[in-house]
């Protein structure tokens, strides 16, 4: 992997950094070049309400330390059944899923953003520098420092579009957001199915659907994770509906400065614009920077998704700036 970085295109530091993680690595990297996938891929949407539950709250603490008993007595299951169920349903055990997701976002930190190692390996829930490094580098096959230096200079470039996108932007300040939302798994091309099972299943149990506001919340980047693992929440803001017993959980949308852009038109590429857009061509110029959260930001549809059809739509992507 090192010979993908000549030591002439490395600064000292960047040398240095690289060096010392690898030290860390106690055992050379094994012939499989990175950790198995699951089993199987994640359902592509998660309709049982006791893992759904179990998935939001493994969701809403990417940097603190959460136990299996912990996460079993949520759901009201034992540990053993829970963890049994658990991978039964989303092909993985609890602890696999909960590594997997923290080491995709920190993989994102490092591709996007310019934390240091150790402040990605704190967001990314690694009390440990030393553990973190191991564990990234049996997943992604480098260290962090290594992979940083890949995944940027392999970072695509913005296209003439997006820049003349990118002068579109403008910063905005939301309140929090109450959601019910309902889990998917699969690439950018799933999600007009996606919306109109969701839009079914809403009709199912009774919400009201006249006055509803949609917004699909982003967990996981493109560039990073792949399209089978993608998770994606499709979610309504809540207006008080009874979810008991229904696969939709409560979470919250916080409050803070969002960087904003809206399209109108095919959902593909549309959605691919308009987040290049923001994140690779405006970020870099405006001095901003993404907050470290554990969403990639969220989509606002300005028309029912449920009810549009041969991928139009009409959203304005919002991304959470530090």
């Amino acid at each position: 992997m090192d010979g993908d970085f000549p030591d002439g295109d490395l600064t000292p530091s960047v040398r240095s950094a690289i060096d010392w993680e690898l030290a860390q690595i106690v055992q050379p990297p094994p012939a499989a070049p990175l950790t198995p996938a699951p089993r199987r891929p994640p359902p592509r949407y998660l309709d049982d309400p006791r893992i759904a539950r179990a998935v939001r709250l493994l969701d809403g603490v990417p940097a603190a330390p959460l136990g299996l008993d912990a996460v079993a007595e949520h759901v009201g299951l034992s540990p053993f059944h829970f963890q049994r169920y658990f991978q039964e349903v989303m092909g993985e055990s609890p602890s696999a899923y909960l590594r997997r997701t923290r080491l995709d976002r920190a993989a994102m930190g490092l591709l996007m953003g310019a934390e240091s190692v150790m402040q990605v390996a704190l967001d990314a829930g690694y009390a440990s520098h030393e553990a973190f490094i191991r564990a990234f580098q049996r997943r992604f096959g480098r260290v962090p420092s290594q992979y940083r230096q890949f995944a940027q200079r392999n970072r695509p470039l913005p296209t003439s579009l997006q820049c003349e996108q990118a002068a579109q932007v403008r910063v905005q300040l939301f309140k929090p957001l109450p959601l019910l939302a309902m889990r998917f798994h699969g690439s950018y091309g799933d999600r007009e199915e996606h919306w109109h099972i969701f839009g079914d299943y809403l009709r199912r149990i009774g919400f009201p659907l006249e006055k509803a506001q949609a917004l699909g919340v982003s967990l996981d980047g493109s560039l990073v994770t792949p399209a089978e693992q993608i998770r994606y929440d499709c979610a309504v803001i809540d207006p008080g509906f009874d979810a008991t017993a229904t696969a939709l959980t409560r979470h919250s949308l916080p409050a803070g400065r969002y960087a904003t852009l809206r399209f109108d038109g095919a959902y593909l590429p549309g959605i691919v614009n308009t987040l290049s857009s923001v994140a690779i061509a405006w970020l870099p110029a405006s001095g901003e920077k993404l907050k470290a959260v554990n969403n990639g930001g969220f989509e606002l549809f300005h028309t029912p998704p449920w009810t549009q059809s041969g991928g139009q739509q009409s959203v304005t992507v919002a991304l959470p700036l530090a």
